[in-house]
């Protein structure tokens, strides 16, 4: 029987924190996070302020780092590609699920046109966990992707 090892749905496409949000439930810490194909627009007092989440040289940071970030700031989130690693020096451009397996790339969390969440994980209780808490916060669209799908490659994370 194929596992589900993914999940997709939809966040609203609003400014605030939703990358925080995203993070939430996943143990960040534990990880080295790359952070990829980034347009994330800070804002200040409900206004855009020409600056983006993630500095040029943010590109690996360690998940407590992330997690601050995200926490700490309001911004409009319109992509960006999260790629969670046990160590820095593994860490690695992962698209395709074959790729995902063969890596120590532990989850892959892409969002694109600033709605469409894309959540790979290696982990089955995350998983789980994952799409409680989507369910929970009232996000759209949330369904489970079997591992068949994922390795005929219809899904990539950019």
């Amino acid at each position: 029987m194929m596992r589900d090892m993914a999940l997709s749905f939809k966040i609203p496409n609003e400014y605030g924190k939703y990358l925080n949000d995203l993070i939430e439930p996943i143990p960040f810490d534990k990880y080295w996070w790359s952070i990829d194909n980034d347009e994330i627009h800070l804002l200040d007092n409900d206004e855009f302020i020409n600056e983006f989440l993630f500095k040029e040289e943010e590109r690996i940071i360690q998940g407590e780092k992330l997690y601050n970030i995200a926490k700490t700031n309001t911004y409009y989130l319109i992509f960006v590609t999260l790629r969670a690693f046990s160590k820095e020096e593994t860490v690695e451009a992962v698209r395709t699920y074959k790729q995902f397996l063969e890596s120590d790339c532990q989850i892959a969390l892409g969002v694109y046109d600033c709605s469409y969440v894309m959540f790979w994980c290696k982990s089955d209780q995350l998983i789980s966990k994952m799409y409680s808490y989507a369910v929970s916060k009232g996000y759209e669209d949330v369904e489970y992707i079997n591992e068949e799908d994922l390795l005929k490659e219809i899904y990539y994370i950019e």
